[in-house]
């Protein structure tokens, strides 16, 4: 059986294979750059989809295929979440939106969308901010009749309102929840999104239910919902996508985690914390901004469930220092919350 993934990389394959024979045309960078996220997807090899997705933009711009730049400009933007820092494209994507809307390419439209509204969310941006600017996207989606990006980002709005939660200034209290913007529909929490999803088999979308279910419970200390919400993620998983590192990352401290109190079942967990371990260890390679607090974090979760816990408090301090040199605010209160966690745990309730 051929999955949805491998065939769209045949068919990035085939239109390859016709440019070279016949000859490139505009339409050719979309193959090219199909072809460099199959060499991601099925070989996962970085580099070489980098290059291709740039080949595509090049191609269009020599080509003078105006109406295809901010299309191509946007694949080759989701592509460098592995390279860039993660902070530095929120700017373009607001730009490439604009464009695409110039052109009338609603489609690229919605897949932006939904992608600026999830990496606005992971980045390590204020929330408040990440709300508001989600909440106008819908409400410009919704009037533009873009039903498709409506879900998806339903369930990104609300995940950022309820890690929100109560914890702003009266003058700044975020918008409530759109369900409204669905019409007459019955949807009206992320249960609902969830049901849908399913009963309509939107694999896509139960996918990043799955995703908002697994942050809100991590964030919340749920370590087993939030492993089983992470596992749930993976069953759907045919493409990569850039919400897997959070997955990987998330479902590896929850392991570790439950690995030192879960009794019966502590080695089957420090077996899945180890794998998400071994994926950053990899990842850490295409760059350290992004990627280095992470992998320390999870070094400390290991160290911590091999009781040795001077290095895990060393690798806790260094991911604290990474991700405040590298402007992940979020994760540097993670990985002070987690050290403080294993003081207290240790009886040093002054340390914590």
């Amino acid at each position: 059986t051929v999955s949805n993934s491998q065939a769209l990389c045949i068919i990035a394959c085939r239109v390859v294979k016709l440019s070279v024979e016949f000859g490139f045309c505009s339409d050719s960078a979309e193959g090219l750059q199909i072809y460099g996220f199959g060499a991601c997807n099925i070989q996962n090899d970085v580099e070489e989809c980098l290059k291709w997705v740039r080949a595509g933009k090049r191609l269009v711009e020599n080509l003078g295929a105006k109406h295809m730049i901010p299309r191509v400009t946007l694949n080759l933007h989701i592509a460098h979440y592995w390279k860039e820092p993660l902070q530095a494209r929120i700017e373009c994507l607001k730009e490439i939106h604009r464009e695409l809307l110039m052109v009338g390419d609603l489609d690229n439209l919605t897949r932006n969308a939904i992608h600026f509204g999830r990496r606005s969310l992971l980045c390590g941006g204020n929330l408040l901010m990440a709300e508001r600017e989600c909440a106008a996207l819908l409400f410009e989606m919704h009037q533009i009749r873009q039903i498709n990006a409506l879900l998806p980002m339903i369930s990104n709005h609300l995940c950022i309102l309820k890690l929100i939660g109560g914890n702003c200034e009266p003058e700044q209290q975020p918008n409530e929840p759109l369900f409204h913007l669905l019409g007459n529909c019955e949807i009206h929490s992320l249960d609902g999104l969830l049901q849908h999803a399913q009963s309509n088999r939107l694999g896509g979308f139960a996918q990043q239910c799955y995703f908002d279910r697994l942050m809100l419970a991590f964030w919340s200390k749920n370590y087993g919902e939030a492993a089983n919400y992470a596992e749930k993620y993976s069953e759907f998983h045919q493409l990569r996508h850039f919400p897997d590192m959070f997955q990987t990352l998330y479902q590896g401290i929850s392991a570790f985690q439950l690995a030192r109190t879960e009794d019966g079942k502590g080695k089957d967990w420090e077996v899945v914390g180890r794998n998400a371990l071994t994926k950053y260890r990899i990842w850490i390679n295409y760059s350290d901004w992004n990627w280095q607090n992470k992998l320390l974090l999870l070094e400390a979760e290991s160290y911590a469930c091999e009781g040795e816990l001077e290095l895990a408090k060393s690798k806790f301090q260094a991911s604290i220092d990474s991700a405040r040199k590298h402007r992940f605010v979020h994760e540097e209160g993670l990985a002070s919350e987690l050290l403080g966690m294993l003081y207290e745990d240790g009886g040093n309730k002054e340390e914590a």
